[in-house]
């Protein structure tokens, strides 16, 4: 892996990496489905999916709900997926607008001279909006989101960039795999995960480092 100082671009995952963000989508997630799902236990099966695949897209996540765990019947399954995805959604932005930055990530980006964008699991419109609100969007040259897959996205980046000179930071399993999968380095962050173990687990195996603070890049 090259000094960090020496890449062309550089990849951010959101939720967990610039915004300490985690939780509150988690909590967001289980009270939509608390809202609609009169059944705690298949609730929590879906919560505990979502927290346990973070970083995938929310319309990911509410087609396996759908389909996989709540046993609906056929005729319900599409009012329920739009209700589920209307509640998650109505929360987020304001949680976006409360989540604080996760430490030491503006001295970081800052000392950044290559391009820089995001790649996130989160509603593109809606992630534009709220950078844009918080002057957050002035540190990077775009941000993109779901319902785009994310190596897609990455992929769609190196192209915009024609360079694959990369890095992706990330602190989802499916950070790692679209960094894997558009064949650029990457960098496990740590502390705000929900699979820690499991990330720096598969980190390990590629020998892609862990960090637990922006400032051991520095």
């Amino acid at each position: 892996m090259h000094p960090i100082a020496n890449y062309d671009v550089y990849i951010f995952d959101c939720d967990g990496v610039i915004l300490d963000s985690n939780q509150l989508k988690i909590d967001a997630m289980e009270s939509a489905l608390a809202s609609i799902i009169n059944d705690s236990k298949r609730v929590n099966v879906c919560v505990d999916y979502f927290r346990n695949n973070f970083g995938r897209s929310r319309f990911h996540h509410v087609d396996v709900f759908v389909e996989q765990f709540l046993l609906l019947d056929d005729t319900a399954k599409d009012k329920i997926k739009g209700d589920i995805l209307q509640a998650y959604s109505s929360q987020c932005k304001s949680l976006y607008l409360q989540a604080k930055l996760t430490p030491g990530f503006i001295e970081f980006i800052n000392q950044l001279n290559g391009k820089k964008y995001i790649a996130s699991g989160s509603e593109q419109q809606e992630l534009k909006e709220v950078f844009k609100v918080r002057n957050l969007d002035v540190y990077f040259d775009d941000i993109f989101g779901s319902p785009t897959k994310k190596s897609d996205l990455v992929g769609n980046i190196l192209q915009i960039t024609n360079s694959n000179n990369a890095i992706m930071f990330g602190d989802a399993i499916s950070d790692l795999e679209a960094a894997q999968a558009n064949s650029i380095n990457f960098i496990a962050y740590l502390p705000y995960s929900n699979v820690k173990a499991s990330l720096a687990e598969l980190a390990s195996k590629i020998n892609a480092p862990t960090i637990n603070a922006w400032s051991e890049l520095q």
